[in-house]
This record gives structure tokens, sequence and C-alpha cells, in this order.
């Protein structure tokens, strides 16, 4: 379904369009930092939370499709990172499958879960929505912890092994910031795809008004549901890439706290916007860090800090810098423009 005026113009490639450019200019301005700021860090550390930077992003594109688009809350997903995580590494430590097989088995098996849990839950709205994601990761986190036998329990599950390609092996902060930053990037154009295909003007419409999306003919039941299992699959790739990092997993990185942090970094970024995933992945991620150095003020000071972004920045920091750079080309122009004595061009 192409609802008037968000389509390309006529005889116009979808790729040339200039929403197209500006986030080919904007992937690419991003890539290019990836790329150079190694040069500037100096410590593994620096690379270990950057590596978590960039694990979080994947997750918040996949929420962001969810809940800034299709406009469904979900307090769950630190559930389908869990299970990603869990089953790669069951799979490759404990039955020697391929840790790249294995993700990918993984993903498939968590897409499947997804779709059960979705099916039901996503009838559910508002209050009972959030209730029933939340119920839903509680559940695995029990059983991550009592099936103790398979998931190692509450002391976790060791000796992943990490992943390699063509013999070089991603096993150092380094080197997998290079790989989980690519992952990253290359997610960010197929979630950028789907958001301006009629598929994505669909998920829009539903978010707006969903009565009005069904008056219009889409099918929404079934979007909803594949936008969920879409998003799974992009935390069951993440919490993958976690477990083959780090080389261990424990249910603690995985229960609902960790989901609230997800819908936080949406939330922070600005919903609705790749780049607004981007943001907040950057910051709850590395704002922390950086604010370790207070001691016993750190958590009184994040918790003001995200209270003044949610006051002063309700839509999220994207929207928000957005605003304020056409504001300041808009000032600009109207600096530069000639008197109204004066001849126009």
């Amino acid at each position: 379904m192409t609802l008037p005026g968000t389509g390309p113009a006529p005889g116009r490639h979808p790729l040339l369009t200039p929403p197209a450019r500006r986030f080919a200019r904007g992937w690419l301005a991003l890539a290019v930092a990836v790329a150079l700021l190694p040069l500037a860090l100096r410590s593994g550390y620096q690379f270990t939370v950057l590596n978590v930077v960039a694990v979080n992003l994947i997750v918040v594109t996949g929420l962001n499709l969810l809940m800034g688009y299709a406009g469904q809350i979900s307090y769950g997903h630190a559930a389908f990172f869990g299970m990603g995580a869990y089953g790669s590494a069951i799979l490759s430590a404990a039955h020697g499958v391929d840790p790249w097989l294995a993700m990918g088995v993984s993903a498939c098996g968590v897409a499947v879960a997804a779709a059960v849990v979705g099916v039901p839950t996503l009838r559910l709205k508002g209050n009972y929505l959030v209730m029933a994601t939340l119920g839903f990761n509680l559940i695995v986190d029990v059983i991550l912890v009592q099936w103790s036998e398979v998931t190692g329990g509450s002391s976790g599950f060791v000796g992943v092994p990490p992943l390699a390609v063509a013999g070089i092996s991603f096993d150092t902060d380094r080197s997998f910031y290079w790989l989980a930053w690519g992952v990253a990037l290359l997610l960010l154009i197929p979630a950028r795809n789907l958001v301006h295909s009629p598929v994505g003007r669909a998920l829009r419409a539903i978010h707006d008004s969903e009565p009005g999306a069904e008056a219009c003919g889409v099918p929404t039941a079934s979007y909803k549901v594949q936008v969920f299992v879409l998003s799974a699959v992009f935390a069951s790739l993440a919490g993958s890439l976690h477990a083959h990092y780090l080389g261990i997993v424990a249910p603690k990185t995985f229960d609902i706290f960790k989901s609230v942090e997800f819908v936080t970094m949406c939330l922070i970024g600005g919903m609705g916007s790749l780049w607004g995933g981007l943001a907040g992945a950057l910051l709850l991620t590395v704002l922390p860090q950086m604010l370790g150095v207070f001691e016993e003020h750190h958590d009184l000071i994040f918790g003001g800090l995200l209270l003044f972004m949610l006051i002063f920045m309700p839509r999220g920091v994207s929207p928000w810098l957005r605003d304020v750079l056409h504001k300041g080309v808009g000032r600009g122009k109207r600096h530069s423009a000639p008197e109204s004595g004066e001849a126009r061009p």
C-alpha cells in the first residue's frame, strides 16, 4: 500500500531521492568515523566500551523498528538478547557447532519463539502489552537460572569460542571492534530500506492509528508480528556477538533491567529515528563510564541527566539536534537574503 505523497518522485530511482542521499551521506560519515576512531584510542578498555555500544546499537535498531515505527512497546527484548547469546554459546561450546552456524541457528530459533509469543501478545495494547512482555522476560530469566545443567545456572556459561573468518580470530578488543561495528553498520541499511518501503509506511500508519490503518486495508496483525520477529532477530544477533566476544554469558546480563535499558536508549535517542538509536546507545553506554569518577554520586548525576533530557528533549536527542541544525540553517539563510530594495537573482 502506498499512501499519497509518500512514494519517491515519478521517474526517480528510490536510491536517488533526497532522504536516501542524506542517509548515504550520514552512513558514510559514520563509517569513516568508525574507521578513523581507533587511531585516537589508547587502551583496550576504550575499545571494550565502543564494542558494547555497537552491540547495543544492533538491539536498539531492531527495537526502534518495533517501538518507534510500529508503535508497539516491548520490555522483553533482553530475553531475545539472552536467548541468542545462550543459544550460540551452548551450540558452539557444548556441541562443537561452528560459531557462525550457531549464531544463525539461534537467530532462527529466536524468530520462531518471537512469532509464538508475538501472535497472542501483540493483540494487547498499552499497559497490558508492557506487562505481557515483562512477564516473558521474567520467564526466560527464571529458565536461564534454574536450568543449570544446560545454562550453567546463576554462575553462567563459560568457554564460548570467539568468532573467526578465514583464519582471522576476533578474540581481542581491537579485532572485535571491526566485526561489531561492521555488523551494526550493515544492519542499518536494511533497517533504513524497510522504514522507507511500503511496509515501513504501513508501520507508521499503524503507529498513528491502528483502526485507520485497518480501514485502509493494512494487515495490521500480520505486520505487527513480522516487525516483532525482525526486532527479536536483531536482538538475537547482538546476543550472539556478545557471547562470542566475552566468552561467557550470565543470566544477570539479560534480566528485565536490561530490557528497560534498551527501551530507555530508544526514548533518549529518539523514537522513530535510526540515528536516534545510535545516539541513545552511545549516550547510555558511554555516559555511565564517564560518570564513574563521581563514585557514590554516579547514579544521582546519571538520573538527573536522563531527567533533564526527557524534559527538555522529549522527542529524543537526535530529533532535537536535527531541529537545532535546521533552525541554524534557516537563520543563516535569512541573514544572507538580499534586502527588499536589492535585485533578486
